[in-house]
């Protein structure tokens, strides 16, 4: 059962905290230090460029695509396991996207398992800026890139709003085990689209979402959500988005470029398309590779 499942639990190796100091540089003085707890900076340098270029791409230009990805995510609830957190491997500056999980039995990801593009996102149910993201930006990736089977979006708990932020992390995980989290967290952010601040929402609200999201049942969601079935996870989750260097929400880290804040729905579409870009160059060299391994192997058997 996917309860019964073990934790990830992402040890900080000296390949990890490389890696900490190497995404800090990438970010520029913002990085992943650039946020705070409930008031993103937001700008890193990198998305301060991207905003001032000529923004042609919406994703849905002409340039190079990869091959789409094709393995789909589980949707049957005993397969998923809503104890996951943490990164797919074990990350290091050479291998950044190693923070990406494609792990089929994710119930916190949406798009093929092996979609060219990972995006991990680093949010928090109670943060303003993280409703602002999930309802303007997050529809549209979707709809551009998820469906084309070309990005995977995968949910990292980080919880750093307080008491309210955990038991809204707690309230998704008792989702994710019935295969409803992202149903459960559309319905969340929605209601608190048009609220200023802190949405602050209780259990009441967590179970009306819940039922909008069709969590199929209520007794083990109500249970879950509220005794201490996912209380060490979330801390622990809580706890590698810090370790790595996450300290504002939403944060994310694009294929392996980062970005912080909730930008524009034209920066994000940039980097993506950048991402997308660097994909296919590798999916080309791939190929090229495997075409003259081939070649030297038939060279060998012929002589």
């Amino acid at each position: 059962m996917a309860q019964e499942k073990a934790q990830q639990k992402p040890h900080l190796t000296p390949a990890l905290w490389a890696l900490i100091i190497s995404l800090i540089v990438l970010a520029g003085t913002a990085g992943f230090l650039g946020g705070r707890a409930s008031v993103t900076t937001a700008d890193t340098q990198a998305a301060q460029n991207l905003a001032q270029t000529d923004k042609k791409s919406t994703g849905k230009t002409a340039g190079k695509k990869p091959k789409a990805g094709t393995q789909k995510q589980s949707t049957n609830p005993k397969d998923l396991d809503p104890f996951i957190y943490g990164p797919g491997g074990e990350p290091s500056p050479e291998n950044v996207t190693a923070v990406h999980r494609r792990n089929p039995e994710d119930p916190f990801a949406i798009g093929p398992v092996d979609a060219p593009v990972v995006i991990s996102e680093f949010s928090d149910f109670e943060c303003p800026f993280c409703s602002t993201f999930a309802n303007q930006v997050l529809p549209e990736i979707i709809d551009t890139y998820v469906d084309a089977g070309l990005v995977r979006i995968e949910w990292n708990d980080t919880p750093v709003n307080g008491p309210n932020a955990i038991a809204a992390a707690k309230a998704g995980r008792a989702a994710a085990a019935q295969g409803k989290f992202n149903e459960f967290a559309k319905a969340y952010y929605t209601a608190s689209k048009n609220i200023n601040g802190h949405p602050n929402f209780t259990q009441a609200d967590f179970e009306r979402f819940a039922q909008t999201a069709k969590v199929a049942d209520m007794d083990k969601f109500r249970t879950q959500a509220t005794d201490s079935t996912f209380d060490e996870v979330v801390e622990e989750a809580k706890n590698y988005a810090t370790a790595i260097g996450v300290s504002g929400t939403p944060s994310f880290l694009i294929g392996e470029q980062y970005l912080s804040g909730a930008q524009k729905a034209e920066t994000f579409m940039e980097i993506i398309e950048q991402q997308l870009e660097q994909a296919a160059d590798k999916q080309t060299t791939g190929k090229s590779a495997e075409k003259s391994t081939d070649k030297s192997t038939e060279k060998k058997k012929n002589k």
